[in-house]
Parts: structure tokens; C-alpha cells; sequence
């Protein structure tokens, strides 16, 4: 037997041709390294946020603003087009270099999936959570079989909690409830347990579960598990809440500001000289005056009455040999500015906007520090395109569930997914469709 090489930690079995060592020293190096996070919480989910609301309060700020609501709604629209196409790539016959076209697929079992589950019903919610919270869930209900998915349901983000990482640093479930403010406990009632998908109980054929939670991101860095939209910042930074506080403001000084267009100074004497008492009474001459009032009122509220001019007569004191003070009328200068803090709201309308990386021309605000107005069709046309044009990154994510249910239904590998987008031809004539009857990956 030949003689076994002992060196440190290692030995060579020359006979049986092979190295013995410690474990650590012959670790997969392509394996990833993860540390799992650190949670002292004494619930069985990680709280989102510190107070477990964080989705509940983003909401609660978006729903005072009416700038940011709209710039995600947009960022759902231009992402989502006019929906999912599920096609096939062929060459195209018009010759090398071509494009290929895109044939829609027909498959019975593809076709009823996507009917069955109103994919193009459900999408439009899974993008809102990804461009809102960065975030999303949803949940696949697998046949009797377990070894195709039958039903797929997006889930509402903002119920959504994601259980401890174990030893492993997995995260082996995915907690649901309408009730967070509550703060339930685990009584699956206010709460409810879904599995989180593990590939590593799936061995290609049947999986165990019944149904199962996934988690899709917009993924940021040094966060393990909720990550976190890049618009946030202004939430932080305070932009979102001047932007929301303006119109309370405008609206409390309107409220409680006292409008007076006129003053009108009447000597003291004037009706007493003008109504002696020896022709009139004390009631006589309250009714004199009422009317007097009455005729002045009318005579400086009534728009026909704009541009009149106005004649008092006046006292002569035979003592002092001098006229007496007459009427006077003044016009009180309004010392509200109706401008006040609209430059401050039109900033922080522009920082919200920036955050979110949506042009204000798209919907229907001018640029920073331009006149105001919604800018050019052009305008309109570029910004949509450039917007689209950023979105794949984002739709990679987005469509990333259906190829997951193609493989995991064993469809055809050729099947591929992606978003139609909506055309901004600048004429009829030169949309797609009046040319060539096909789906095209950006237009349709």
C-alpha cells in the first residue's frame, strides 16, 4: 500500500487517488455568501418599517398629494402600454437582417392560463406596487396534481409581510392581514401563512405545497427584506409634505381672511344736519339712514357700476368759517399676495416629479422654471418615449412570474412575454398597423 502524505491539515490518499481536508477548505467557491440580518422583534414577520407600517403610511402621504399619485399612476401606464403579448419569434420573409416577427401563441393550455387568470387584469396591480413600494407578492395556486400552477393572484402589497430569515437565511414564508395597525398576532384569522416558494423542495416534476407566496422587487441595496423605491427621498427629505401643505395653508388663509374692498367715513353729525330733529323722528331718521346705506352699498358692489363717480356735499361752519369734513371713501389695499407660496409648491411639484422620473409635461405641468403650460405634442411624444425606453429593467421584473409559470407548466421554452406598448405616431398614417398587421416589441 503506498504511504499516505500527511501535510497540515491535508492528507493524499495516494492509492485511493484523492485529497482529504477540512469542509471550510473545499467550499463551492460560486456559492453565494449571506449573512442573515439581525432581528430582535418578538413577532414571527420582520416589521416593515419601525412601526410595521411603512407601505400604510406611504399611502397616507401619497393620498394628500395629488402630483405624486399622478406621476406613479403614469409610470404604471407607460410600463404596462396596452398590455402582455405571449408570442413566438419567426424570420421574418422579407429577408436576412429582418426583424423577426412575433406570432402570437395559440396553445389551448396557454391561452385559457392567460384567460383564466385575467392576466392583463392583474398586472396593472403588481406594477403599481413595484413603482409605489418597490415591492410586491404574489401567490400561485398550484392543480391537484402540484405539478402545474393553475391560478395565480396578485396579492395587495400593502397587507404583505415577509417572515424571519432562518439559519439558512431563507425566508420560508410570507404573512397576510388587513389588519396590521392592530397589531395582530399569528391567530390565522387577522393574520394569514403563506409558504414562500423554495426551489429546493421542487424536484422538477411535483412540488409540496399547495399554493405559495413569491417576492418581486426593485431591488436596493443594504436592505433584506422590503426594499425600497427610489422616490422615497422626498418623502424623507420633506419635499412631499411642503407640496402637501401648501393647498391647507391657501386654504386656511382664505378661510379665515376678512375681504373688505372699502372704507367709508361718514361725519358723525351727517344725519342729524341732514335729518333735523324738528322734521324728523328718531325712527324717521334710522330709516333715512338705512336707505342711504343701502343706495351706498349697492352702488359700490354692482359691476355695472364700475367707473362712476361719486358726489358728497359738505358743511359750512359759520363759527369756524370752514366746510366740515364730507364723506370719504377709501379703498383698502389687499395685503394678501395670492401668489404666496405657489413658487414653493411648483418647486417641491418638481423635486416629487424628479424623484420619480416622469417628465411634468406628461401630466400636464409646465417644466421648472418655464411659463406655465403642458408644452409641445412634440414634447409630449419624447418624454413618453424616453420614459418607455427606461422601463426595461423595471418590466423585466415585472413579466419575470409568467416565465417563471411557462417553466414550472413545462410550456415551450420559445414562448416569451413582454408589454405592447402604446404608439405616439405623429399621424395616422404612420402608425405600425395601417402599414403592417403584426405585433412589433414597441409599438402596436
Amino acid at each position: 500500500m503506498s504511504d499516505i502524505i500527511i501535510s497540515g491539515e491535508y492528507a493524499i490518499l495516494p492509492g485511493g487517488k484523492a485529497i482529504v481536508g477540512p469542509k471550510s477548505a473545499f467550499a463551492d467557491a460560486g456559492a453565494q455568501n449571506v449573512t442573515a440580518p439581525y432581528d430582535i422583534s418578538p413577532q414571527e414577520w420582520s416589521n416593515w418599517g419601525d412601526s410595521n407600517l411603512f407601505p400604510q403610511e406611504v399611502i397616507t402621504d401619497l393620498e394628500k398629494n395629488s402630483v405624486a399619485f399622478r406621476a406613479l399612476d403614469k409610470r404604471k401606464r407607460v410600463h404596462f402600454g396596452r398590455g402582455i403579448i405571449c408570442y413566438r419569434e419567426s424570420p421574418d420573409p422579407s429577408g436576412p437582417g429582418a426583424a423577426p416577427l412575433r406570432v402570437p401563441v395559440t396553445d389551448p393550455e396557454v391561452v385559457e392560463f392567460l384567460r383564466l387568470n385575467q392576466i392583463n387584469l392583474q398586472w396593472p396591480d403588481l406594477i403599481m406596487g413595484l413603482e409605489t413600494f418597490a415591492n410586491t407578492w404574489l401567490e400561485m395556486i398550484m392543480n391537484k396534481g402540484k405539478d402545474k400552477i393553475n391560478r395565480v393572484f396578485v396579492k395587495d402589497p400593502a397587507y404583505c409581510r415577509m417572515a424571519k430569515m432562518d439559519v439558512n437565511n431563507r425566508i420560508d414564508s410570507m404573512y397576510l392581514s388587513a389588519r396590521w395597525e392592530m397589531r395582530p398576532s399569528n391567530d390565522g384569522v387577522l393574520v394569514k401563512e403563506i409558504p414562500m416558494w423554495n426551489p429546493d423542495q421542487y424536484d422538477g416534476t411535483k412540488y409540496p405545497d399547495p399554493n405559495f407566496a413569491m417576492h418581486l422587487s426593485y431591488r436596493s441595496f443594504n436592505r433584506s427584506y422590503y426594499h425600497l423605491p427610489v422616490w422615497n427621498a422626498v418623502r424623507l427629505n420633506t419635499w412631499m409634505n411642503i407640496a402637501s401643505s401648501v393647498p391647507v395653508l391657501k386654504s386656511a388663509i382664505m378661510k379665515n381672511q376678512m375681504t373688505i374692498k372699502y372704507h367709508i367715513q361718514i361725519p358723525d353729525n351727517y344725519f342729524t344736519e341732514r335729518y333735523p330733529d324738528k322734521d324728523f323722528t328718531k325712527e324717521e331718521r334710522e330709516v333715512k339712514r338705512l336707505a342711504v346705506l343701502t343706495d351706498m352699498n349697492d352702488f359700490l358692489s354692482n359691476v355695472e357700476n364700475s367707473g362712476k363717480s361719486f358726489i358728497s356735499y359738505s358743511f359750512f361752519n359759520k363759527v369756524k368759517q370752514d366746510y366740515l369734513t364730507g364723506w370719504k371713501i377709501e379703498v383698502i389695499q389687499n395685503k394678501l399676495d395670492n401668489q404666496a407660496y405657489l413658487p414653493d409648491s411648483q418647486a417641491a411639484n418638481s423635486e416629487i416629479l424628479f424623484a420619480m422620473g416622469v417628465d411634468p409635461c406628461l401630466i400636464g405641468a409646465g417644466n421648472p422654471g418655464s411659463a406655465i403650460g403642458a408644452g409641445s405634442g412634440s414634447d409630449k411624444r419624447e418624454a413618453y418615449w424616453m420614459l418607455n425606453a427606461d422601463m426595461g429593467t423595471d418590466r423585466s421584473v415585472s413579466l419575470s412570474p409568467l416565465y417563471f409559470i411557462r417553466d414550472f407548466n413545462k410550456w415551450d421554452p420559445a414562448i416569451q412575454f413582454d408589454y405592447v406598448c402604446v404608439d405616439t405616431s405623429q399621424t395616422q398614417n404612420q402608425h405600425p398597423s395601417k402599414i403592417n398587421q403584426k405585433i412589433d416589441k414597441t409599438q402596436a
